[in-house]
């Protein structure tokens, strides 16, 4: 029985892949709402002797500007929380059981509005049933779904690449140029180009991970900076690169590639934590990776 309930909670904390493109979230779903409601007519849309085409575009609009808020406001709000890299299988069910429970609100009112009924717990829970039976099954078995075929392709890249990798040539020996990152205060930090191994921001911060000129073992320095004006610092340096909206990393000292269903995770040469790479940076990640 611990061994099922870890099972599971371990799938639950699992990553899923957050939407690339959010507006298809918004307007398929409530295309395939109308489009349902139309040619099933539920909630007495089919006693309707006239209206129905307004009454389910209607409906429509609703599941769209419900949508919408889940695709756009709620991340704007809470950016901490539908943060890419902190996005779990969980959270993906649980928020899209919650747009379903949304939907239903604003469903339950807009028919009692339209058809005169009144507001009853009753109503309440037809409507739910509906919703539910319309979207929450096969929306939570397409979140499975997404979220292994994500897995499976990363996967899969992740040991072309990894592949690649023990087939890579030593770099050839050339001047490393310096790095001056500068921010908001007149605290400064300059390193060498090769030392440099990740950079990783932290709201108004960006930490520095570096190699120590004196050991060369992995250190870090917090520094008031923006990520725009550490990605400008390293502008002039072809391997490191923006790999994520809150990563910089060395490929230089890449030695492993992972992948999950978000993505790609590299690992660096004595680093403890891996960096992500998120789907918008991916191709440019491959297509760096190996120019020398």
């Amino acid at each position: 029985m611990r061994v099922s309930f870890l099972n599971e909670s371990k799938w639950w904390r699992a990553p899923y892949p957050s939407a690339v493109s959010p507006w298809k979230g918004v307007v398929v779903p409530a295309v395939i709402i109308f489009l349902i409601l139309y040619l099933l007519q539920p909630f007495g849309i089919a006693r309707m002797e006239s209206g129905k085409l307004w009454a389910t575009l209607g409906s429509a609009c609703i599941s769209g500007g419900v949508s919408s808020v889940f695709a756009w406001v709620l991340p704007w709000l809470f950016p901490r929380y539908y943060e890419e890299r902190a996005w779990t299988l969980g959270k993906e069910v649980l928020n899209t059981l919650a747009l379903l429970l949304g939907i239903t609100v604003c469903v339950w009112l807009y028919v009692a509005w339209l058809s005169g009924v009144m507001l009853s717990a009753r109503f309440f829970f037809v409507v739910l049933l509906w919703v539910l039976i319309l979207g929450a099954f096969p929306v939570v078995l397409f979140a499975m779904w997404n979220r292994n075929i994500q897995l499976a392709r990363n996967l899969r890249e992740a040991t072309e690449l990894n592949l690649r990798l023990t087939e890579r040539h030593e770099v050839e020996e050339v001047p490393s140029p310096s790095l001056v990152f500068s921010g908001g205060t007149k605290e400064t930090v300059k390193l060498d180009a090769q030392a440099f191994l990740y950079a990783e921001a932290e709201g108004n911060y960006v930490r520095l991970h570096y190699l120590s000129p004196t050991d060369h073992r992995p250190a870090s320095k917090l520094l008031r900076l923006t990520m725009k004006q550490a990605e400008a610092a390293v502008a002039s340096t072809p391997f490191i690169v923006r790999c994520h909206r809150a990563f910089l990393v060395n490929l230089r000292h890449i030695t492993k590639v992972e992948g999950n269903s978000q993505g790609y995770r590299l690992q660096l040469e004595g680093c403890a934590e891996n960096v992500p790479v998120s789907r918008g940076y991916g191709k440019e990640i491959k297509e760096r990776l190996f120019v020398r």
